[in-house]
């Protein structure tokens, strides 16, 4: 690490790597008016599975690339 520019490389890597992990992970999120719901944002949703889409609706969703909700489970 060189001094400012090598610590503000080493956090960039850092954030990316990180943003990686989390897309990858299942979050819990809420079905309301078509969207899920995790924490304050709204994600439009497709379904993978047989699962009740009902508003109120607790649901595991993994994001997709393109800022999908996909359900995966209930």
């Amino acid at each position: 690490m060189n001094g400012v520019d090598g610590l503000a490389e080493c956090l960039k890597s850092g954030m990316k790597r990180a943003r990686k992990q989390s897309e990858a992970k299942a979050q819990r999120g809420v079905v309301d008016g078509g969207m899920v719901r995790i924490g304050p944002h709204s994600y439009p949703m497709k379904v993978a599975v047989d699962v009740n889409t009902e508003d109120g609706s607790l649901v595991w969703v993994q994001i997709s690339k393109s800022g999908t909700a996909v359900i995966i489970g209930a």
